[in-house]
């Protein structure tokens, strides 16, 4: 029986890394990045760092502890079924809330198409798109894997050649313009970095998620740490390429100045129609990928109600095995951070930087699972301080990341927490029973 199970190889798992960091990011990050010039790209190498530094981490605790469910599940080996429980639904909940970038994204493409749209009618265009991907992922549970694969090579594909083409176009003068003056004043170096790495590790949210299915791939002690790694170069690679084409061809002024910047690049180089193409692409990306998570947000909560960390409703489904609460509670809870989006100034970048902030946490405490679990697994010195070294990396660079935005960090900590006492209650009410 476990050898049927175990049916994912090496190259299914180097799919399912890039497909689960590869999104929405790739059509914004030029444009929030652009206003810290030449530093902006140090980002990318700190959170590339980062991201290979906590991929190992996740690795090695999937490799030992061999069982589904991701963060939540290790955390609660190692603290107890309390730390368990807020770590899982701190992840539930950040993996739906999450999901407001990806239609802001969207939206912002869209945009580009049908003209300037108000604030008001942003939010009703954002609020039916989100109400149509989950009422998908309700009635027809079966179409979610169809839809994947279909836009699978159309998704991807032309982030690699499109590149390619820019650096036709590249201009090496375009990395000595200066960035809009004043946006960045009275900030450090190190500042600009640190919060360009908390923004540009949106890419790589989603490094855990390869671990989520340890128990179905075969040889995981070796096959998940090197699907983890090339999978995350790879992301890294397409972003980097992408990123640094888009400033060669149109510099970083006029980035800042762009809230679409694939879209705008595209229009520069094929003219009249290329950011149609795009903008079209695009959508299509941020939208396939809402429709993953929210899916996979869905079987977090069953999951979470197999444990009996949830209630026992969170995992209720219908005769198409979705989560019908579950989904319910993830379309409501996003339409606040859409709304909060649209108020507040250079919103979407602090919607980012918080959301990260938060998966920062998250990733903060397995290390430290990871950390307690370390002298029970690893007996010789050489390799027990080998593993210490990597966990200590991956926790400072989750710190030195989220320490740029700590304050909202700890308030939507604290929001999700206050929200989940109740729902611990009720969990570890029908858990004794």
């Amino acid at each position: 029986m476990e050898s049927q199970g175990k049916a994912l190889g090496f190259c299914a798992l180097v799919s399912i890394v890039i497909s689960s960091q590869l999104g929405s990011g790739i059509f914004v990050l030029p444009s929030s990045l652009a206003k810290y010039g030449v530093i902006g790209l140090s980002g990318w190498l700190v959170s590339v760092a980062g991201a290979i530094a906590l991929t190992l981490v996740f690795s090695d605790l999937s490799a030992r502890l061999t069982k589904n469910g991701g963060p939540h599940a290790y955390v609660h080996e190692a603290f107890g079924p309390k730390t368990g429980f807020f770590t899982g639904w701190a992840y539930w909940m950040i993996s739906w809330a999450s999901n407001s970038i990806l239609l802001v994204t969207a939206m912002k493409y869209l945009s580009t198409m049908i003209g300037e749209v108000s604030t008001c009618q942003t939010l009703i265009i954002e609020t039916l798109l989100l109400l149509a991907i989950t009422c998908l992922s309700i009635v027809r549970m079966n179409v979610i894997g169809r839809i994947g694969s279909c836009l699978m090579v159309l998704k991807y594909v032309p982030l690699i050649i499109l590149p390619i083409i820019f650096l036709m176009f590249f201009d090496v003068s375009s990395f000595k313009e200066p960035a809009a003056s004043g946006s960045v004043e009275g900030i450090s170096s190190m500042t600009a970095i640190a919060t360009t790495a908390l923004l540009t590790f949106w890419g790589f949210v989603g490094v855990e998620c390869a671990t989520a299915a340890t128990t179905n791939v075969r040889n995981p002690e070796k096959t998940i740490p090197r699907a983890l790694i090339i999978g995350t170069i790879c992301v890294a690679v397409v972003y980097i390429l992408n990123t640094i084409s888009i400033i060669g061809v149109t510099g970083f002024d006029r980035l800042t100045k762009t809230e679409a910047p694939y879209s705008f690049v595209m229009n520069m180089v094929f003219g009249s129609g290329g950011d149609v193409m795009i903008s079209v692409l695009a959508i299509i990306v941020c939208l396939s990928t809402l429709n993953s998570w929210i899916f996979t947000s869905g079987q977090i909560a069953v999951c979470a109600c197999t444990e009996k960390l949830f209630p026992s409703i969170f995992g209720r489904t219908n005769k198409h095995g979705a989560p019908i609460f579950a989904l319910a509670f993830t379309f409501l809870g996003n339409i606040p951070f859409l709304i909060l989006e649209r108020l507040e100034q250079n919103g979407f970048d602090k919607l980012i930087s918080r959301m990260c902030s938060v998966f920062m946490c998250i990733y903060l405490v397995c290390c430290l699972a990871h950390m307690k679990f370390i002298r029970q697994w690893y007996h010789e010195k050489h390799r027990r301080y080998k593993r210490y070294a990597l966990s200590v990396f991956a926790l400072v660079f989750c710190l030195f990341a989220m320490v740029q935005d700590m304050v909202s960090c700890i308030v939507m900590i604290a929001v999700f927490s206050a929200i989940g006492i109740p729902i611990y209650m009720k969990a570890s009410t029908q858990a004794a029973s």
